[in-house]
């Protein structure tokens, strides 16, 4: 990589917690929760006043920061039917989110096709139907999830269109890297594979493997993040790498961790961190189907995404006869797989944050390696006869925990194709 490229690769952690949703420190949580109440107020203060022109807009944005979207769409409405609007972009995406807040997906589907014909398609937009897609995957409604396939054939043209000149977009203030590039598209790939259609899947991976072997694609911060994304995506279907998780469990108790000195055996094949007692924890994944969720330091917000998944879980009867636990590792968290005293006080705090009776274990860094997890947290679905179910990185957004849930609750249909890639 060039020093510029290098430079955003060592950003790239930082960068993609900061952007994870909800992942909010307690003090940016409480100044949040001020700014939506204050917006509320000024939206409710203003519901009965006429505006004009780009104050129009201003309501609209005011109203959609208080989470009051009927009179926010209201206001968007009247500002891109103006003869000639500064920002009609914008107003769009801005209806398009009041829809979602309404709990009408398809007129904000409606919305992402009349702006991918009437403006140049660009980060923005890429993101805007992310945004409903992802709304539309929270969804049990047959007709919300019947827009995701329609979306995908929208935006997948012009994510290769993206990835042939220069392999980014921009826009708005909003920018789309070519990892995201490649993970949208695979979502695609994902979407027919596991609907029966791999003849249909194929194809778009081949394009893939294709686009970002352009040399300013291979030489890019974002390269290793496509590589992973692939491997991810390979692993459908395939048998485990790793036949069991050997780890040093984290409990609840306080201070216990920061007397503990992990050791690790000689032997690379055996995978084990042994407590200086000589104790260790084993969990076999083959036995049983085994959801793991992965998490890291890197991504506070990962303790409120698990706490919603197992939530998830409990509410649909998901969980009896299914092992959950959640597993890191020291790498995951600094990098390299050698563990600090302050480190050890982080993960015990960090382990306080989950519920008690999940088993919480910290493995040996080469037992994660094979599932080139890069942004936490995220989830591996054994499915008890040895194959990775499903694999992938978690958001924390309602529509990527639904559509992750939705595939821990489907049965593993014995005629599944296996991964053509």
């Amino acid at each position: 990589m060039s020093p510029t490229d290098a430079y955003l690769y060592a950003m790239e952690p930082f960068n993609n917690a900061r952007s994870a949703p909800d992942d909010l420190t307690e003090a940016d949580k409480w100044a949040l929760g001020i700014g939506i109440t204050r917006a509320k107020e000024q939206c409710d203060l203003h519901s009965q006043e006429k505006f004009e022109a780009e104050d129009l807009l201003a309501e609209g944005k005011l109203c959609i920061f208080g989470q009051d979207y009927e009179p926010a769409r209201h206001r968007l409405i009247n500002y891109i039917a103006l003869p000639q609007p500064k920002a009609p972009e914008v107003g769009r995406l801005l209806l398009a989110r009041a829809f979602i807040g309404l709990g009408s997906i398809d007129s904000a589907e409606s919305q992402m096709e009349s702006l991918v014909s009437l403006f140049p398609y660009d980060a923005s937009i890429h993101l805007g139907i992310d945004m409903v897609i992802d709304a539309a995957l929270a969804s049990d409604a047959t007709d919300d999830l019947a827009i995701v396939p329609r979306l995908n054939e929208l935006q997948l043209p012009h994510t290769f269109d993206a990835l042939a000149h220069g392999g980014s977009l921009t826009g708005n203030g909003d920018s789309v890297d070519a990892a995201m590039l490649v993970r949208d598209a695979l979502r695609v790939a994902d979407t027919l594979r596991r609907n029966f259609k791999p003849e249909d899947a194929a194809p778009i991976v081949d394009r893939l493997r294709t686009a970002v072997a352009a040399p300013t694609i291979l030489s890019s911060a974002s390269y290793p993040a496509i590589q992973n994304a692939l491997t991810r995506y390979n692993m459908f279907q395939q048998p485990t790498p790793v036949r069991e998780f050997h780890g040093m469990e984290l409990t609840v108790a306080k201070g216990n961790m920061a007397r503990v000195v992990p050791l690790y055996d000689t032997d690379p094949a055996a995978h084990r961190i042994v407590h200086s007692s000589g104790s260790h924890t084993i969990i076999r994944t083959l036995d049983d189907r085994t959801l793991v969720l992965v998490f890291s330091l890197a991504s506070p917000a990962s303790s409120d995404t698990i706490h919603k998944i197992l939530d998830r879980l409990a509410h649909d009867h998901v969980t009896p006869g299914m092992k959950v636990i959640a597993v890191s590792s020291f790498a995951a968290n600094i990098g390299v797989d050698t563990p600090t005293p302050q480190l050890f006080e982080a993960l015990q705090a960090f382990r306080a944050l989950l519920p008690p009776k999940l088993p919480t274990l910290i493995v040996p860094g080469p037992l994660l390696q094979p599932f080139a997890i890069d942004m936490w947290p995220a989830a591996i679905l054994f499915d008890g006869k040895g194959r990775v179910r499903w694999l992938n990185t978690i958001s924390g957004s309602d529509g990527s925990i639904r559509q992750m849930v939705r595939e821990v609750e489907s049965p593993v249909p014995v005629d599944l194709p296996p991964n053509p890639n």
